[in-house]
């Protein structure tokens, strides 16, 4: 874990919000020099506890509004290289190596019904992949991205 002052958490909670949010406004606000808010905001991604800024994107509105939870049981041998092939798949978007009955937990993205089941055939003809479990998700009751201070 990193060491952080109130003003790293503060820069953090601010960027957290809102990413776009220039070093000025975040000088002003914080009333400290812009120079300190560009190397305090350096300092934080050269130790990882930023890893970029983004821009929140709407998958439904995007073509992507289906989302599912796939459960991989996968041949032990071959964990390694079925985990590869399934992290470059386009439609999978979060990649868990889980504990417990199932090996991996992927979060799929798919625009309809069809288009999952054309995903989860891709993912159940890896070669190594012993089978898997499809959990539709009906809607997202939270999808928490920050982290509070």
């Amino acid at each position: 874990m990193l060491d952080l002052d109130d003003l790293d958490r503060v820069i953090l909670t601010i960027l957290q919000d809102d990413a776009r949010t220039s070093f000025a406004d975040l000088a002003r606000r914080l009333r400290v020099s812009e120079g300190t808010i560009h190397l305090r905001v350096r300092k934080l991604q050269e130790k990882g506890a930023i890893e970029g800024f983004h821009a929140k994107l709407s998958p439904g509105k995007l073509g992507k509004g289906l989302t599912a939870i796939v459960s991989v049981k996968a041949d032990p041998s071959l964990y390694a290289d079925v985990l590869r092939r399934i992290v470059e798949m386009e439609d999978v978007y979060e990649v868990f190596d889980m504990t417990g009955e199932f090996y991996a937990v992927l979060k799929v993205r798919a625009a309809d019904i069809e288009s999952l089941a054309k995903i989860i055939d891709k993912i159940g003809g890896i070669e190594g992949v012993v089978s898997t479990q499809t959990d539709v998700v009906l809607k997202t009751l939270k999808d928490q991205q920050k982290i509070p201070f």
